[in-house]
């Protein structure tokens, strides 16, 4: 199955990058054909709908899929597919690609417009060899001088009435083989594939809020024309406010006074440069790259375009009465998440290099909602008069537990079983652990000690790999501690209650203490096979001691790194499960 992810905006990127960490530590959407849970053997594309091209959520993205790849690539044999998680679209020298979709490109190559009024306005213009009428009338009627005439290249901040035109545009071109946008979707392929859509972005912000709505009726529109030939599967997730940007440095202008400023036009230069003398070497104006980058961003600040605060909730509002009247019919499942108090940002960024947002508990809550949708738990067509709403089964502080996420559904022939996001952040680590400091990889694995019987055997039958083995196996295994650490450390996150990340880092540590503690733990009595302890996570718990872990090996005479940490990682899950049920 093909599942393509379309991060719209900012918010939409940062879900993208929980996504791709959150299959990276293990997080599975299906059962393979011997029954274990897995994402393997899926194809997963990520398509970013965004004219910010040089955003710091499309760089963090990036680094993400960047490091997802090589996690795939250390696990695997040659050029054959990873079976530790599902495989990411590459380029032909096997690097991890995300497509960017840029609604400011043109249907002409390398031509690309940086405000509105460059985009709608004909003047000028040839149509059919006749010189197309003036549309600065008709445009007039609908956008003040000051939003036709902003850059929009970094987003349409938070004013989606904007972005919408330029959205509407740009998804026609994709009808067009031959468009930038066309070349990039490849409709017409895509057309042959069973495809899931999986299409997220804000409710309350300029890109998303537009692009969102735009994107979803040209997919479903395309599949209707079709006459629903298409094996396409469309679902989506709507963020509601659950950050708050900071005020920007100097307030915008009052309504008076900007009308009074822009009839000046000297005046209104002079001060925009009165301001970028008090404040071009303080952030974000000191990371610009030029004077004429720093002049625009006073000039958005003084006009207004930013992130407004105080107008988040009734955007969001607006917008979900705009998806309940026109939007939502096109979706197999559409999800809602947001906070009931959202978390302050430190930095303040109208966009561009200099934003770098940390993932949010919401955005991983997000990308869950993604991975249950891309199970296939919704592949049966939706019926649009259905509305459940749910909540979070405790009321939420301001801090978030791995306990807080929603479990999602894995579905098999009998039915879904449910996967529970603190269970299998536990398997994980238990499993890093595991493999990294409970086999001896720096002696000859012939010396290990007898409990380690059938790896011992492996690698007698297959030698060139132990050595291949000592080296890829901690480099995969960073990745999927890096992955668990950006998705949870307080350091690098907002939103999360710092316990749940404390009592990982005991598994995922190296010290000398933490190994000898967790070692402790595993051992066995002298003539039992229960483990003395139990490692513990939030409400979740996984019993295993040192003789049932090297046990633990897939079947038949050769496997792959991958096959491997699968394996034990399914065997601790089944503990954690197991104990809940008799819990």
């Amino acid at each position: 199955m093909k599942n393509i992810f379309i991060a719209v905006g900012g918010s939409g990127a940062k879900v993208a990058e929980a996504l791709v960490r959150m299959l990276a530590v293990g997080f599975p959407t299906k059962f393979d054909q011997s029954g274990m849970p897995t994402s393997a053997g899926d194809d997963l594309q990520i398509w970013r709908l965004d004219p910010d091209r040089s955003s710091g959520a499309a760089q963090a993205l990036q680094k993400a899929v960047d490091e997802y790849a090589f996690l795939l690539d250390s696990l695997s044999k040659g050029d054959a597919k990873s079976t530790w998680a599902m495989d990411i679209e590459r380029n032909e020298k096997r690097q991890a690609v995300v497509r960017h979709l840029d609604p400011l490109a043109s249907h002409e190559e390398n031509q690309r417009v940086k405000t509105l009024r460059g985009i709608l306005h004909s003047q000028g213009r040839a149509l059919n060899g006749q010189m197309a009428k003036d549309a600065s009338p008709f445009l007039s009627l609908f956008y003040d001088s000051k939003e036709l005439d902003v850059e929009i290249d970094r987003g349409f901040y938070q004013k989606p009435f904007i972005g919408a035109p330029v959205m509407a545009i740009f998804a026609e071109t994709l009808k067009d083989a031959n468009s930038a946008g066309g070349r990039l979707c490849e409709l017409s392929y895509l057309e042959t594939q069973s495809v899931r859509f999986f299409l997220c972005g804000s409710l309350h912000g300029g890109t998303g809020a537009c692009g969102v709505p735009v994107m979803s009726k040209f997919i479903g529109d395309h599949k209707k024309a079709k006459q629903s030939q298409l094996d396409w599967h469309l679902g989506g997730c709507l963020l509601a406010p659950y950050c708050l940007p900071p005020e920007p440095p100097f307030e915008q202008l009052q309504d008076a006074q900007r009308v009074a400023k822009e009839q000046d036009d000297h005046g209104f230069r002079a001060m925009v440069d009165e301001y970028l003398r008090r404040y071009g070497n303080v952030a974000p104006f000191n990371t610009l790259g030029n004077i004429q980058e720093k002049r625009e961003l006073v000039r958005q600040i003084l006009l207004g375009f930013y992130a407004q605060r105080t107008d988040m909730i009734e955007r969001a509002r607006n917008s979900l009465v705009y998806y309940k009247d026109y939007i939502a019919s096109y979706f197999n499942a559409l999800y809602l998440i947001g906070k009931p108090t959202p978390d302050p940002l430190t930095e303040w960024s109208n966009g561009g290099a200099t934003q770098h947002n940390p993932i949010n508990s919401a955005e991983v809550t997000a990308a869950l909602a993604a991975l249950n949708f891309f199970s296939g738990v919704h592949d049966r067509e939706h019926q649009p008069q259905t509305y459940v709403i749910g909540s979070s089964t405790r009321t939420l502080g301001d801090e978030m537990f791995l306990r807080d996420l929603p479990e999602y559904s894995l579905s098999y022939d009998k039915g879904f079983v449910k996967i529970a996001p603190e269970k299998v952040f536990l398997a994980t680590a238990a499993m890093r652990h595991l493999v990294t400091h409970q086999i001896p990889w720096v002696v000859d694995s012939q010396k290990w000690p007898p409990e380690l019987k059938r790896l011992k055997e492996y690698y007698a039958a297959y030698p060139d790999n132990e050595d291949e083995d000592r080296m890829l196996y901690p480099r995969a295994l960073k990745v999927i501690t890096d992955s668990i650490g950006e998705l949870l450390s307080p350091m690098k996150t907002l939103g999360w209650n710092g316990q749940d990340y404390g009592q990982l880092s005991l598994l995922l540590s190296d010290g000398r203490n933490e190994i000898e503690a967790v070692t402790e733990m595993i051992q066995t009595g002298l003539l039992s096979r229960e483990a003395k302890g139990s490692l513990v996570l939030g409400n979740s718990e996984i019993r295993v001691s040192k003789k049932e872990f090297p046990e633990w090996c897939p079947p038949g005479k050769e496997f792959t790194r991958a096959d491997y940490l699968r394996f034990v990682w399914w065997h601790l899950i089944h503990k954690a499960v197991a104990n809940a049920a008799k819990a």
